[in-house]
């Protein structure tokens, strides 16, 4: 079987997105499953494979970078029809790319799937979305073009449900337990050079629905019971310069370390040097893969009741906490880091969930199995 994966941006800035069609890539070729991958924008160190990728180059807008070029789908159409390939599967229902790649499909007679990364703010409030779909028909056609539709995660499939009367099914995004995996805390600070103070660890792009803010707003409370605490933030964007400044005003800058992008055999000892990882998101976040890394790696983690993280964490996966609310984000922080017995209870149920249902092994043979009815039908 050959497959087609489309995806608007294929490096760091694609966030989860890119980094689920990296590992999904990857898994589906030891299955034997043929690849290759389209794309607008490609960064090889950030996400390095294995498979052929093509490279459809444009301008792009100047918010979403998305690629508005008149002969996008020209160019995407010959790559498809070159490919020969019996499945097309784009990532992210929201983006120009993918839903060409839909559209192309079924022109051509080529099944196609859609996998959506998606939860947007007030994902609850069905008569809003209800309204934005239909105001916008042109994507509710182009969306139910695709011949079966994947949701990350429940908050997923129930935001994408406003847009398509397409049935939608669950398969969650997965982690590389072999790659990330328990590693000794001593060990793994000796590697990169940390010392033995408490500390704790976010990891994703700096961006506004991330909950950043609060983050520091929190940690500011946190340093009040445990001054010798640090936090750390890996990832970039474009607010580095505003954390930064923030956290000056703050009066936190000393103990708030900002690592840029961590290069990815780095990772897992990063994950696991943390006494807790935090995941502070304020809205939109439909998954959150760097939880399941955090997990897989040893490290207990605190997360908001927003979208696909409350489903993670519950069942004692972690620690759960309202959205975009500093005291009770400081509480649990505190709580947590001066609880060693409370540590250790989650990072063995964590662990057990990881490798039970979020293994890529077990994520991409649900993936393939989706193929194999799209390919029959």
């Amino acid at each position: 079987m050959k497959v087609a994966m489309v995806t608007e941006w294929f490096d760091a800035r694609g966030g989860g997105v890119s980094v689920h069609v990296r590992y999904l890539t990857e898994f589906l070729s030891k299955y034997g499953v043929e690849v290759e991958i389209i794309t607008s924008r490609w960064n090889y160190e950030e996400m390095p494979v294995d498979v052929p990728v093509h490279v459809i180059k444009g301008p792009k807008d100047p918010f979403f970078r998305v690629n508005i070029s008149p002969w996008m789908s020209k160019d995407m159409i010959k790559i498809i029809k070159n490919g020969n390939f019996d499945v097309i599967h784009a990532h992210h229902a929201f983006a120009r790319m993918p839903l060409s790649a839909i559209s192309i499909a079924r022109e051509l007679g080529v099944r196609s799937v859609l996998t959506t990364h998606t939860v947007s703010f007030m994902p609850d409030y069905e008569y809003l979305w209800k309204t934005v779909s239909y105001s916008y028909p042109l994507y509710r056609m182009m969306i139910s073009k695709a011949d079966e539709i994947i949701a990350v995660s429940e908050s997923a499939r129930m935001f994408i449900s406003y847009f398509t009367d397409v049935p939608v099914i669950v398969i969650p995004n997965g982690v590389d337990t072999y790659k990330f995996r328990n590693i000794d805390k001593r060990m793994a600070r000796e590697l990169l050079g940390f010392g033995d103070e408490p500390f704790f660890l976010y990891v994703g792009r700096l961006v506004s629905k991330k909950g950043l803010f609060t983050l520091l707003l929190a940690f500011k409370s946190v340093l009040k019971e445990v001054p010798e605490a640090k936090l750390r933030i890996a990832g970039k964007g474009k607010l580095k310069t505003v954390l930064s400044s923030f956290a000056k005003a703050l009066g936190i800058d000393k103990n708030v370390e900002f690592l840029g992008y961590v290069q990815d055999n780095l990772l897992n000892p990063l994950f696991s040097s943390a006494d807790v990882f935090v995941l502070p998101s304020a809205f939109g976040e439909s998954f959150g893969i760097v939880i399941l890394e955090a997990m897989a790696s040893g490290t207990p983690v605190i997360g908001t009741k927003v979208g696909g993280i409350e489903e993670i964490l519950s069942n004692g996966n972690g620690v759960l906490v309202p959205p975009s609310d500093p005291s009770a984000l400081a509480n649990a922080m505190i709580s947590l880091i001066n609880d060693a017995d409370l540590q250790r209870k989650i990072v063995r149920r964590a662990l057990e969930s990881v490798r039970e249902k979020y293994d890529w092994r077990c994520v991409a043979k649900k993936v393939m199995s989706v193929y194999e009815k799209s390919y029959v039908s």
